[in-house]
């Protein structure tokens, strides 16, 4: 995968990854989850909610940064194993 030719600004990743599927298939299993745009608010709503759950007096003193990648791993790692 990262040794393909990349697209150009104005390409249509779509259709770049509907033509390269078969050759990426993990790959592209994850990019069509994280290209897709999500016709609720609900996804953000429960990241808030997620947030506030690594967040709390106990945990207050987590650095921004590490706030971030939990709040990431907590989200994407259960999609790794579908």
């Amino acid at each position: 995968y990262r040794m393909a030719d990349s697209i150009g600004v104005d390409d249509d990743t779509f259709r770049w990854w509907k033509t390269n599927e078969h050759k990426f298939p993990h790959v592209a299993k994850v990019a069509k989850r994280l290209l897709c745009v999500p016709g609720t608010s609900v996804p953000s709503e429960r990241m808030f909610s997620t947030a506030g759950d690594i967040v709390s007096a106990y945990w207050s003193r987590l650095a921004p940064d590490s706030v971030d990648r939990l709040i990431f791993l907590h989200k994407n790692l259960s999609k790794v194993d579908e």
